[in-house]
C-alpha cells in the first residue's frame, strides 16, 4: 500500500500544476492495479443505463438506510475511493462525460462494500450527474443534502467546507436564490483556508468571481477582485484555473470599458485571449475553450453584437457543454436562445436552425423555472416573448 500511497501524491501533484492528461492516465494505471479497472469509453449506450441502475439501487435506500451502511474494511477499495475522489477535479478539466462513470462505480463500492468518508463526494457526483444526465434535479437536491452527513459520521469536519462549496457550485443553485448560493462561496474561501486547503480555497474565490459576475454584482467591485485573485493564484502557485479567471476578467475589463491586460500574469505566456484559446483547442481542452466562447456570447450580447456572438455559438463544443448545470454553462443557454431568435430573423436561409436553438432554450428555462422561480423565470419569459416577435405574434 505505500507504494499506492506514492502514486497518490503523484497524481495530485501532477493535477495541482495543470498535468491533468497525465493524472489521468495515472489514475487509470492505479485503478487497474486495485482491481476496479474503468473504461475511458464516455459512449452514452453505457453511460445511461449505469445511472439509470444506480438510480434504481439508491431507490432502495432511506437517508436512515444508507447511512446505516457500515464502514468500509477493504483497503484496496478504500484506496480505489480516495483516487476517484482525487481524480474528481481532472475529470471537470479533461472529459466531463466521464464523470458520471466516476459517480457509478463510487456508489456501486459504497453500497456494496460499505462507506468512506469520499463516499460524500461519490454521492455529490452522483447528484451532479443525475440534474445533467437525466434532469432530475428534485433527487439529486435530496440526495445531495445528505452528502453532509456522511462526513458528520467520519467526523470528517476538516472536509466539510470542501463538500459546501461543491455542493452549491454545481447544484443546490438550481433550487435556491443565486445571490445567496453567491454570498455562501464568499464565506466558503475563509472557511476552507482555515482547514489549510489552499487549492480549494483558491477554486472557491474563483467560482465567487464567476457567479458574482453573472448574477449582477458590481462590475468594479467584480474587476478589482478578478485582479486579486489572479494574483494571489500566482503567489500561492495555483495557476490550474488562472486562464479561466483571466478570461473572466477580461469580459468584466470589457464592460467596464476599461484597456487593462488581463493576461499580463508573472509566468503566463499568453499575449491575449486569442492565443490562450488557440492552446485550448489544440490541446484538446474544450471545457476550458467553452468557457471563452461563452465569455464572449455574453460581452457581445451586452454590446449587441450579434452576428460575431453567433460565429462564438457556432464554435462552442456543444457535445461537451451539452446538459451541464456549471453556472456559465446555464446562462449561455439563455444568450444562446436571444442570439438565436436574433438570428433567425436576421438570417432567414439559417432560420429554421436557430429556431431550433431557441426553443431548445426556451425548453431548458421552462424546465429549470419549475425548480427556481426566483432564478430563471425572468429569463424563461424575455425567451418567449422573443420567440413570439420572432413569428410575428405581438
Amino acid at each position: 500500500m505505500d507504494q499506492v500511497k506514492c502514486h497518490h501524491i503523484t497524481m495530485q501533484t501532477l493535477a495541482s500544476t495543470g498535468n491533468f492528461q497525465k493524472a489521468f492516465d495515472k489514475f487509470f494505471e492505479v485503478m487497474k492495479q486495485l482491481g476496479e479497472e474503468l473504461s475511458p469509453n464516455v459512449d452514452p449506450s453505457i453511460i445511461f443505463p449505469a445511472m439509470y441502475a444506480t438510480k434504481n439501487d439508491l431507490s432502495k435506500y432511506s437517508t436512515k438506510d444508507l447511512m446505516n451502511i457500515p464502514k468500509m474494511t477493504d483497503k484496496r477499495k478504500q484506496w480505489a475511493m480516495t483516487f476517484m475522489d482525487s481524480i474528481i477535479p481532472c475529470v471537470f478539466v479533461i472529459s466531463p462525460l466521464f464523470l458520471p462513470t466516476i459517480a457509478n462505480r463510487m456508489m456501486s463500492l459504497s453500497i456494496r462494500c460499505g462507506l468512506t468518508k469520499e463516499s460524500s463526494f461519490g454521492l455529490y457526483a452522483y447528484c451532479y450527474c443525475l440534474g445533467c444526465m437525466l434532469q432530475d434535479i428534485d433527487e439529486g437536491y435530496h440526495w445531495i443534502k445528505v452528502t453532509r452527513l456522511m462526513l458528520e459520521r467520519f467526523n470528517a469536519t476538516e472536509l466539510c467546507p470542501k463538500l459546501k462549496l461543491v455542493q452549491y457550485s454545481f447544484l443546490i443553485y438550481m433550487k435556491e436564490p443565486l445571490q445567496s448560493v453567491t454570498n455562501v462561496l464568499f464565506h466558503c474561501r475563509e472557511d476552507i483556508m482555515m482547514v489549510g486547503d489552499v487549492e480549494y480555497a483558491i477554486l472557491s474565490a474563483h467560482f465567487h468571481c464567476q457567479f458574482a459576475v453573472l448574477t449582477g454584482a458590481s462590475l468594479s467591485n467584480a474587476e478589482k477582485e478578478c485582479d486579486s485573485l489572479s494574483k494571489e493564484m500566482v503567489r500561492l502557485k495555483q495557476t490550474q484555473s488562472i486562464l479561466e479567471n483571466a478570461s473572466i476578467h477580461h469580459m468584466v475589463l470589457q464592460l467596464i470599458g476599461s484597456d487593462k491586460d488581463p493576461f499580463a500574469i508573472p509566468g503566463i505566456t499568453y499575449k491575449d485571449e486569442d492565443e490562450v484559446l488557440d492552446h485550448l483547442e489544440s490541446s484538446g481542452n474544450v471545457v476550458f475553450a467553452n468557457s471563452i466562447y461563452i465569455h464572449r456570447v455574453v460581452t457581445a450580447c451586452f454590446f449587441r453584437r450579434y452576428e460575431y456572438a453567433a460565429d462564438m455559438i457556432e464554435k462552442y463544443h456543444s457535445e461537451v457543454g451539452k446538459g451541464s448545470l456549471v453556472l456559465s454553462a446555464v446562462m449561455y443557454a439563455f444568450y444562446e436562445g436571444l442570439v438565436a431568435f436574433r438570428m433567425a430573423r436576421s438570417r432567414p436561409n439559417d432560420e429554421k436552425k436557430w429556431l431550433v436553438k431557441g426553443e431548445s432554450a426556451i425548453q431548458r428555462y421552462q424546465t429549470w423555472t419549475t425548480h427556481s422561480e426566483w432564478n430563471f423565470e425572468n429569463k424563461y419569459l424575455l425567451l418567449e416573448a422573443e420567440s413570439l416577435f420572432s413569428q410575428c405574434n405581438y
